[in-house]
């Protein structure tokens, strides 16, 4: 009888193990892949290699003279970061309004960190190619304690890319670019 019953639960459990395994998974949204990607490049700054390229020719004059071509390589090196993600126009965009880097820069210049823990993005009902997202953050200025801060937005998506993204949060936003934590 007990191994009668034994078989029974193994059968059971092999039959779970079967039927999860057979389960077809859920279908990921690549666009909301995409925008999590942005946002990560975006929000854990400081990025070293940026700040790196950014400033170099302005360490000295020699530095300078030796690097007249740091414009077209720090452009080149945004192109690859945030490139493959944004539609040709909103990358232009996305450039134009300083949005790359900017919390890099932030982070650099009033020596803090940002580390993205969670990111929620939703589909609009309304408008499909919109996404809606949120993202909490550990905000770590030197020699303060850790915060956590949340930032949202939107996301516009065409063609499995960015076309636009704006940030919501402005004095949040205000406080994190102009050193001002509270």
């Amino acid at each position: 009888m007990h191994k009668w019953k034994s078989g029974i639960v193994i059968v059971f459990i092999l039959s779970c193990l079967l039927i999860i395994g057979c389960a077809k998974p859920e279908p990921q949204d690549e666009n909301i892949e995409v925008i999590k990607t942005v946002l990560e490049l975006d929000l854990n700054a400081p990025d070293e290699e940026a700040i790196r390229r950014l400033h170099e020719p302005y360490r000295s004059k020699e530095a300078e003279q030796a690097n007249d071509g740091f414009l077209e390589e720090y452009q080149t090196y945004t192109r690859e970061t945030y490139g493959p993600y944004f539609t040709e126009s909103g990358f232009e965009q996305f450039i134009m309004h300083a949005g790359a880097f900017m919390f890099h820069r932030a982070a650099d210049e009033y020596e803090y960190q940002l580390k993205v823990k969670h990111i929620d993005v939703e589909q609009n009902e309304v408008t499909p190619t919109n996404y809606n997202f949120t993202v909490e953050l550990d905000y770590e200025k030197k020699e303060e304690e850790k915060r956590e801060i949340k930032i949202s937005g939107i996301a516009i998506v065409r063609e499995g890319k960015v076309a636009k993204i704006t940030y919501h949060d402005k004095d949040l936003l205000r406080s994190l670019l102009y050193g001002e934590q509270k």
